[in-house]
């Protein structure tokens, strides 16, 4: 979980490809065989995908994911090991709710990171920076819209080509 953390941390700071940053940590995290939606990584899963609503205007899909991250994280505290300040992150929720009931632009999100963890993405991207203006790269802003999705497609192709062989 610590370098999908890094990579996370790398994508949603510097790229700002907040919909990589939900693959990232959504795989990283289905690999533990007891992974529960209560987990506390899936609230930065949740709030990633807050931030790619917010920043493609969907205020309402923005709502909903950092709600959701907030619910998800609220019984946990500083011990827990997601390389930020839980209590910082749980008022940063806050704020961008706020903002987006204010109508307030969307403006990069900085996530309050540890000073170790800060470090550690550094050892592993030495040009890792908190990008400060909007990256508008249309493939990151609108990836779910632009990605590849053949491997997918022909995946689900397989599967239904199977099931009918099967009722056969």
């Amino acid at each position: 979980m610590e370098n999908a953390l890094k990579d996370f941390y790398f994508q949603f700071h510097t790229k700002q490809h907040y919909f990589l940053c939900h693959d990232i940590l959504e795989e990283a995290w289905k690999e533990n065989e007891a992974f529960s939606k209560e987990d506390a990584v899936v609230s930065l899963i949740l709030f990633a995908t807050g931030c790619y609503h917010y920043r493609r205007g969907n205020t309402k899909g923005a709502i909903k994911s950092f709600r959701k991250a907030l619910k998800v994280i609220e019984p946990y505290n500083e011990n827990v090991n997601l390389g930020i300040n839980i209590t910082a992150y749980q008022k940063l929720i806050l704020e961008l709710i706020a903002a987006i009931e204010n109508d307030n632009p969307f403006v990069p999100v900085q996530l309050p990171l540890t000073s170790e963890m800060q470090q550690n993405i550094l050892t592993t991207y030495p040009q890792f920076v908190m990008t400060e203006y909007v990256v508008k790269d249309s493939y990151i802003v609108n990836h779910h819209l632009e990605r590849n999705r053949t491997e997918v497609t022909e995946a689900r192709l397989k599967a239904l080509y199977q099931k009918q062989q099967e009722r056969r």
